[in-house]
């Protein structure tokens, strides 16, 4: 008969020890907490320890009606789960389900030991059992199923929203905060060899509400799913092969390395460290003894010095900027094309110049008729022009002076309407309005600010 020590080491603010409880058990043990009782699942019995108190209670021995299931029954090939209060094991091959009733354990599902999620992750959410990933039949599983403690069934958490899922994944770290479920640092198949185990340094993290995943992006360091690992409030704790302690901090996805070998070598697997009131609770090997002993410390002690601190992802410089610099890359390119297009556009023209006493916009000549330059010519040379002097320009002896008048009025027009066709401005260009100098006098002035005429244009 194999004994099994449980050494209570109270580290209180007195230093005080308290006495050794020792338990007596065959086979392997099954331990696991769940606040605020440590259950001790053996081959014939269970018992538990309350925390913070270390009161441990009498042994409920089992009622096997069944020899061939007990000679099966090995407690450390199950996973223990509390719900409502009520005790279930689950094996860890997968199918079946135990409830620990009194002194009885009760079959309660309706499935089989299908063997297709060795090494999956579980845990408890909505009361109801979840499974995540798991190995079997050369192929890895990349959803949850869920054990209904209602209809006794395993199902399947299905449909999957969105366009993203991970790998087939096992034996890998999984953190949980609420609704939010993160998967890393675990072993996939190589898709073209089916024998061949990888690992992946992939972080995925799944939300149980929206049934959708994420890509975080990859660790920047490995550790496997060591029995060990444990998580408490935002932290992951992992131990890696230099028996080096790992603190990943899930807030800012940063890690810390600590090295306190004095502790980290004496962890039994027997069971997941858990943290309560900041102090951590663990079974240690006594290597003296070969006794284990259930040992309760500081978790800053436990933890030692923090020799480095690192970023936990790896940074994918492309992928995290990649929108800003295409964002910055389409503004210069639209820029560029802006400045080119102004630069060498054909340029509009927007003054009427001379040429051999011929008007032009740009390089098109303007037709104005012989009356209509005269006229125009006498407008840019003066500012205010009499309508007797318009009338002395264009007037045919010998008609009526009425008709002379609208010969005038008709000059005017055109050129009006010419000058607003060719400049693609919407405005008068000769207004006729009370001379400044006399107010019984009409005059008419030119508004040249398109024009630039030379002075040899103005005197022919």
């Amino acid at each position: 008969m194999k004994k099994f020590l449980l050494l209570i080491l109270l580290l209180s603010s007195f230093l005080t020890q308290a006495e050794p409880l020792r338990l007596s058990y065959l086979g392997e043990a099954n331990i696991f907490y769940s606040k605020p009782y440590i259950y001790l699942l053996e081959k014939t019995h269970y018992r538990t320890i309350k925390v913070p108190e270390l009161t441990i209670s009498e042994p409920i021995y089992f009622k096997f009606s069944d020899s061939t299931f007990y000679k099966k029954f090995t407690p450390s090939s199950f996973t223990i789960n509390r719900i409502d209060k009520k005790i279930f094991i689950t094996l860890n091959l997968g199918g079946l389900v135990y409830e620990i009733r009194g002194n009885e354990l009760v079959r309660i599902d309706h499935s089989f030991e299908h063997k297709m999620q060795i090494n999956a992750q579980q845990f408890v959410y909505d009361n109801r059992i979840f499974r995540f990933g798991g190995y079997g039949f050369w192929s890895a599983r990349n959803f949850f199923t869920y054990f209904d403690i209602n209809s006794k069934e395993w199902e399947s958490y299905s449909p999957v929203q969105g366009d993203k899922v991970p790998p087939g994944m096992f034996d890998v770290n999984q953190y949980i905060n609420g609704d939010e479920i993160t998967y890393f640092n675990g072993i996939i198949i190589n898709p073209f060899d089916n024998l061949k185990f990888e690992r992946s340094q992939e972080i995925w993290q799944f939300n149980l509400t929206t049934k959708t995943w994420e890509n975080k992006g990859k660790t920047t360091l490995f550790f496997g799913n060591n029995p060990q690992n444990f998580q408490y409030e935002n932290y992951y704790i992992a131990f890696n092969d230099e028996r080096r302690i790992v603190r990943v901090n899930f807030k800012n996805y940063t890690y810390e390395i600590f090295e306190n070998e004095a502790v980290s070598s004496k962890i039994s697997p027997q069971l997941k460290p858990f943290v309560e009131n900041g102090y951590i609770y663990y079974f240690a090997n006594n290597h003296a003894n070969g006794d284990i002993e259930l040992v309760s410390l500081p978790i800053d002690q436990f933890l030692g010095k923090s020799i480095l601190k690192e970023s936990f992802i790896e940074r994918d410089f492309w992928k995290e900027y990649s929108p800003y610099v295409l964002g910055l890359l389409a503004i210069l390119i639209v820029s560029s094309g802006i400045y080119l297009f102004l630069k060498y556009r054909p340029s509009k023209a927007r003054f009427i110049k001379d040429k051999d006493g011929v008007l032009y916009l740009g390089n098109a000549a303007i037709n104005f008729d012989e009356n209509e330059l005269k006229v125009l010519r006498f407008l840019l040379k003066f500012d205010d022009v009499p309508n007797s002097e318009l009338l002395g320009l264009i007037e045919q002896k010998g008609v009526h002076f009425s008709h002379n008048i609208r010969m005038k009025n008709d000059v005017l027009n055109q050129l009006n309407l010419k000058l607003k066709a060719i400049l693609q401005v919407d405005m008068n260009f000769i207004i006729f309005k009370k001379s400044d100098t006399d107010s019984r006098l009409k005059v008419y002035r030119l508004n040249k600010q398109y024009f630039k005429v030379s002075e040899e244009f103005l005197q022919d």
